[in-house]
């Protein structure tokens, strides 16, 4: 946790610097220029695509390290041929496990499932399955949840 924490503070001294303000000025603005959150971010992916998929994980290691998964929830939805990604023998099936860790939540379609002949033994450890893509992005949206599309 205090490596976390430590890395959290390392990015965003980093933050603040890249943006121009200096760590005593920043105790003058205490928000941060993204705002204090919380943030609730929805990925949606429907593409078989590991260049796709590398810049999804980017994007929330970016986040992680940025913002800080104390203040920042995310959901990943795979869909349609996007769901190959979230099988255990993925290019990307190591990244899920670890940013699973950090609290990331990887859905995968149930309706895609059923229609690719995928089972819930076949997924990556982290992954978890959701009655539809869409009824779960509607149901997210409601909440107020910011929906990326990759």
């Amino acid at each position: 946790m205090k490596t976390r924490l430590a890395s959290s503070l390392v990015a965003a001294a980093c933050l603040l610097l890249s943006i121009g303000l200096s760590p005593a000025s920043a105790a003058t603005h205490p928000t941060p220029p993204w705002g204090k959150g919380p943030f609730k971010v929805l990925l949606e992916v429907n593409q078989n695509d590991p260049a796709t998929w590398k810049v999804t994980i980017s994007n929330l290691t970016t986040m992680e390290k940025v913002v800080g998964m104390d203040t920042a929830h995310a959901e990943v939805i795979a869909w349609g041929p996007g769901i190959h990604m979230l099988l255990k023998n993925s290019p990307v099936a190591k990244d899920i496990q670890s940013l699973s860790m950090y609290g990331v939540e990887f859905a995968a379609c149930h309706q895609t499932m059923k229609a690719l002949h995928i089972s819930k033994s076949q997924l990556a450890s982290g992954v978890t399955v959701v009655p539809g893509a869409i009824a779960e992005i509607v149901r997210r949206h409601n909440q107020g949840w910011t929906e990326i599309k990759e």
